[in-house]
């Protein structure tokens, strides 16, 4: 079983799947929640007096280890990336919901409970008519268990003998085909996930490991569908099954992911040696072990439709103690990422459990203030990633008078903060929305010996900018973009805890401040937009789409900036950069690569693919 910080996986979805179904119960057994160190309210409040209760002692300082222990598990696989409506970000919310009940808030959605629930017009639902079987087998495959489609399967059904080939992969630079000596016209053809070993460069996959390319090169063979088992298990053992979600650009014929146990169960069966040693041949000694898998026959059907997605912003009360109890400060930050996109898990350690472990750990520490003047809502957002629809739907539907909420503290993207390195220093933004911030961030921060990155908007693409455009003062968070933004590879394992926690400390810190502050904050509108620091020095003037799933080869565009040098180039939204200056594109990585050092003023060479044709654009870049 899956272990962190002395912490089991099962016993912190149980925490979760508790709070999902009796809470009650579940809070019986839970830690005891902190106790208050005192609710006597001073008779003078100045700003001494405040210094003096509201002291750095008042405050216990946030642990990483605890701080990473929530990190490793909401960015663990078996939560599949935490997509808005899926099982995990069910699971998320429950644990979430948990660590509330835990410190002591009382819920703060409807009728009782944690949870804000709303429906997001989308998603796509299997039919329960979704099968797979294997003629002549006594126990037959069980969805959900056994298999599971991929998002990006065709609908239909299917039927056919069955061929082992590998990998699937065919890649005459390395002298290696798959396909080679076998027949799968008319069959469905079973294969591993990804590629051998060395394929790629340095850690990285190549294109061959993609279900794409997987895919177009078995239907192009004439493969009927395509069972795919992933590769030996790594030190934990795990086999999971990609959690179901429909995409916008199915492929040709079904796609299934079955368990390893039923593929070496199909494979044994016909007399090959078990998956294990095949792979071990495929990894080290590149042998073709592609064969037809005598009398095996399968046949399957793959049904889903469209839908809606439930949806649930998760809400925990701390209660003021003073006469501005009737006052409310937001914590928030949201726990949703992008789920699992053609078979990859985007776990989003950073983007967003590394907020939304602030937002855990902030609200418990507040929990353990001596005195707080004003309540406090803390609230983790769903929705974020598909256009900020958590944040958006509770300032349209509050939970309390929007008129109550003084301010609002967002934490998104803390856990990579490096102050070496250009790209990932702190980052506060919102800083002229409220009439007191500057002066409570200057001090707190020049306490806590943090050097930042100061923003006066909170037009941020994050969640405070729903608070913002509600009138409310609203401060943002931030240690930047990196290279695994909205990658794959936003892995626990790269989370700088230690910085994670210390500006974890220092938001609980500001906040309590704000909880505590003789008047509350009043809003200024901000009009310019954030400055979001990327690292890189210099712009074409686009807006990249984060919410492509097409799996197609480049990166998407989803918006050109008016009078940027991708606009006077003559580039279009939904144009698909393909290369630049000869350079291969997939995603924002690869083009800060590229214009790491290039200055104002430089021309480069862009590639685009627009409908089924490249044109070549020259693109001048502009300062940030």
């Amino acid at each position: 079983m899956f272990m962190y910080g002395g912490r089991s996986l099962r016993a912190s979805w149980l925490i979760g799947l508790c709070t999902l179904t009796t809470l009650a119960n579940c809070v019986s057994h839970s830690p005891s929640a902190p106790a208050n160190r005192g609710t006597g309210r001073p008779e003078v409040r100045t700003a001494a007096d405040q210094l003096a209760w509201d002291s750095a002692d008042d405050l216990p300082a946030i642990a990483p280890e605890e701080f990473l222990a929530h990190i490793a598990l909401l960015a663990h696989d078996e939560l599949g990336g935490r997509g808005t409506g899926s099982n995990g970000i069910d699971i998320a919310a429950g644990y979430v919901a948990g660590r509330f009940a835990a410190a002591g808030l009382s819920p703060g959605g409807p009728e009782g409970t944690y949870f804000q629930q709303f429906t997001i017009p989308s998603g796509h639902k299997l039919h329960d008519d979704t099968q797979f079987s294997v003629r002549g087998r006594a126990k037959q495959p069980v969805l959900l268990e056994d298999f599971v489609p991929f998002g990006f399967s065709a609908q239909g059904k299917f039927e056919g003998g069955v061929v082992f080939v590998g990998y699937g992969v065919s890649d005459p630079d390395h002298n290696y085909d798959d396909y080679a000596g076998v027949e799968v016209s008319g069959k469905v053809a079973l294969m591993l996930r990804r590629e051998p070993p060395g394929f790629g460069e340095g850690s990285r996959y190549s294109n061959h490991a993609t279900f794409e390319s997987k895919m177009k090169l078995a239907a192009e063979k004439g493969a009927t569908a395509v069972l795919f088992a992933n590769q030996e298990p790594g030190g934990e053992g795990l086999d999971m099954l990609t959690p179901f979600g429909g995409s916008a650009k199915p492929e040709s014929i079904p796609a299934l992911h079955v368990s390893r146990a039923l593929a070496n169960e199909l494979v044994t069966a016909a007399g090959l040696r078990p998956l294990s040693d095949l792979q071990k041949a495929l990894d080290e000694k590149h042998e073709n072990v592609s064969a037809a898998l005598k009398e095996t026959v399968v046949e399957g059907r793959v049904a889903y439709e469209s839908g809606d997605i439930l949806a649930r912003n998760v809400i925990g009360v701390l209660p003021g103690m003073g006469p501005d109890a009737g006052e409310y400060l937001v914590i928030g930050g949201h726990y949703d990422h992008l789920g699992t996109r053609r078979g990859e898990i985007y776990n989003g350690a950073d983007d967003n459990a590394s907020g939304t472990a602030g937002v855990i750990e902030v609200c418990r520490a507040l929990a353990a203030a001596a005195y707080r003047d004003r309540s406090v809502i803390c609230m983790t957002f769903t929705g974020e990633e598909k256009g900020l629809l958590g944040s958006a739907y509770f300032v349209k539907n509050p939970t309390v008078s929007l008129k109550a909420v003084e301010s609002m503290i967002n934490m998104d993207m803390i856990g990579r903060w490096n102050p070496d390195d250009e790209a990932n220093k702190l980052q506060i933004g919102g800083l002229g929305t409220g009439a007191s911030f500057q002066n409570i961030v200057t001090r707190r921060t020049a306490e806590a010996g943090i050097e930042y990155l100061p923003d006066p908007s909170a037009r941020d693409p994050s969640d405070n900018s729903s608070f913002n455009d509600g009138g409310i003062p609203s401060l943002f968070f931030f240690t930047g973009i990196h290279d695994d933004y909205h990658r794959p590879s936003d892995d626990t394992e790269k989370i700088n805890a230690e910085g994670g926690a210390r500006i974890a400390t220092l938001a609980a810190r500001i906040a309590l401040d704000l909880i505590n502050d003789q008047a509350r904050p009043v809003f200024a509108k901000v009009d310019q937009p954030a400055n979001i620091f990327r690292g890189a020095s210099v712009v074409m003037g686009v807006m990249p789409d984060m919410q492509d799933e097409s799996g197609e080869a480049g990166w998407r565009i989803a918006a050109v900036m008016p009078a940027g040098g991708a606009e006077k180039a003559g580039m279009k939204a939904g144009d698909r950069i393909v290369r630049i200056d000869g350079q291969a594109i997939g995603g924002m990585s690869d083009y800060r690569k590229v214009v790491a050092h290039k200055k104002a003023g430089d021309i480069i060479a862009v590639t685009v693919r627009r409908d089924k044709e490249e044109l070549a654009l020259n693109v001048e870049l502009s300062s940030r």
